[in-house]
């Protein structure tokens, strides 16, 4: 199933990293914003504080020079009011003799009457706050500075005028007018220059800052989600059947550890993949070497027998002749029987040594006793130098036998008339090192490393001449190891095949010794 750009981790992800940055970008720019705007309300408030306070001081001064505040107002207006005040504020002066209005400037020149202030400061929708305040302060003629502000609901920027009361000289508590400034963005309820500008930077600013975080976060998420990509693909290809596939990935921390289990998983399960392959191809050559190792016997038992019924024979020799083949190829059944036994117990990893201490020479010298009849009739020579100086060993005798017998029988096959087979024995350290060696012809290179698999013969054109099943190899190798040994073979200088054990004089194992009596040298 395909799915949408959208429902990947990566864009979620970067999605998600973009929406987080773009919060906290936008907060941080609204708090910038807001602090902005509190410290030009307390300049501004500040400033016209000062500014009108020091007209309306000017003014109460020169009155008792000019007697009416009409010529205090018409001989000190370009001196009192600076250019500066007239462009930044509305500034307003009541004349409570004559309860008329003067204002420096065009816009308010000469109102008449409170009530023409009235119109001139109307806001599109209501009077300016102001306006009361004016008519407050002209009414109770008070003797003090009065700063007021607007701020309500859906208004950040304060809008702050000041009513200050003129007096008839600077220490007369007579009030004779009183002066009205405001900052003009106030009294036109608009943004001041000053916050406007700085807005907008804050706002841009914000605006490339949340640009780079989604870029940022984009990228990051690509390198976050890379690997999971790989781990995806990596999958996908091992479940269409591809178990040598790897995740190759730089990334450290999580994401590595997993790539790394994951690399780990897949070598394990394509180790397991290659066993299940090697175990369903020995089932098929098994089936195959099975069914050749029975027929061949089971044939000629099938064809003496009938010449048996068929009175083919004459004489007793003939008869005995064909007893001793019968017998022959019985006991091969029996072997081959006996081999897939123990090997059907090497598989389900019941093979368990019983363990006795044993003297090595005594077991050998058993064993070629046993053995002595294949000799002769081969024409090979057994020698056993084991010493008998060789401490006992903690094996299982029936077990170490079956090695013995497999490996001298092997050697027998393969040595040519006249030759020798050499068992030898040397204590190295805490194990003992068994050699059987033989003057025959050698293993083949490229079939040392081969040689313990299960039905492998180095000589496949020479399997019904030397007659094995192909397992004594395997069983030796499975009860070398199951007593903790090892085996190898390899090559003679000169001519012949070694094949080397050891047999540890300590096990570890958990096997028990059931018998610690010495098998006796005789």
């Amino acid at each position: 199933m395909r799915n949408h750009w959208w429902q990947s981790i990566r864009w979620q992800l970067a999605l998600g990293s973009t929406l987080v940055a773009l919060l906290a970008t936008g907060l941080l720019a609204l708090m910038a914003l807001l602090a902005i705007i509190n410290y030009y309300s307390i300049d501004q408030k500040n400033r016209l504080d000062a500014a009108a306070i020091s007209d309306a001081h000017n003014l109460s001064i020169a009155y008792p020079q000019y007697g009416t505040l009409q010529r205090t107002y018409l001989n000190l207006n370009g001196n009192i009011f600076t250019a500066d005040e007239r462009n930044e504020y509305y500034i307003v002066i009541f004349n409570i003799e004559n309860k008329k209005v003067y204002a420096p400037g065009t816009q308010l020149a000469r109102i008449p009457t409170l009530a023409a202030l009235v119109v001139a400061l109307r806001t599109p929708n209501a009077p300016h706050p102001a306006v009361n305040g004016l008519l407050q302060a002209v009414r109770a003629a008070r003797n003090n500075v009065q700063t007021e502000s607007e701020i309500g609901p859906g208004r950040l920027i304060a809008r702050p005028f000041i009513t200050v009361p003129i007096t008839a000289g600077a220490d007369n508590s007579q009030v004779v007018g009183v002066l009205l400034m405001m900052p003009r963005n106030a009294a036109d309820n608009t943004v001041p220059p000053f916050v406007s500008a700085v807005g907008k930077a804050v706002l841009l600013g914000a605006l490339v800052a949340a640009l780079v975080a989604a870029l940022v976060a984009i990228l990051f998420s690509r390198t976050l989600t890379r690997p999971i990509s790989n781990l995806n693909r990596a999958a996908r290809a091992m479940a269409a059947g591809d178990y040598s596939v790897r995740v190759e990935t730089e990334a450290q921390g999580e994401l590595g550890e997993l790539s790394h289990s994951f690399n780990e998983m897949a070598a394990q399960l394509n180790r397991d993949v290659e066993e299940l392959r090697k175990q369903e191809a020995w089932r098929r050559e098994l089936i195959m070497s099975i069914t050749h190792d029975l027929a061949t016997p089971l044939t000629a038992i099938a064809g003496l027998g009938e010449a048996l019924i068929d009175g083919v024979n004459q004489s007793r020799e003939e008869y005995e002749e064909t007893g001793r083949v019968i017998v022959r190829e019985t006991l091969r059944l029996r072997r081959l029987v006996r081999d897939l036994h123990v090997m059907a117990k090497v598989e389900a990893g019941a093979l368990y040594p019983v363990r006795k201490q044993v003297r090595l020479a005594a077991l050998v010298d058993e064993v070629l006793a046993v053995l002595a009849t294949e000799f002769e009739r081969a024409q090979v020579e057994p020698i056993n130098t084991v010493p008998f100086t060789l401490p006992p060993i903690p094996v299982d005798p029936d077990m170490l036998t079956r090695v013995f017998t497999n490996l001298c029988s092997n050697a027998i096959r393969h040595t040519p008339t006249g030759g020798t087979v050499t068992i030898s024995a040397q204590q190295h350290g805490n194990e003992v090192l068994v050699s059987v060696t033989d003057t025959g012809v050698g293993i083949p290179p490229n079939a040392l490393e081969r040689v313990f698999e299960r039905f492998f013969r180095a000589d496949n054109a020479r399997r019904s001449s030397t007659g094995g099943s192909g397992l004594g190899l395997a069983i030796v190798k499975a009860m070398i190891e199951a007593h903790g040994g090892r085996i190898w073979a390899e090559n003679v200088p000169g001519g012949g095949a070694r094949f080397t054990f050891s047999l540890p004089l300590n096990p570890t194992r958990s096997d028990a010794i059931v018998n610690a009596k010495t098998v006796p040298l005789t």
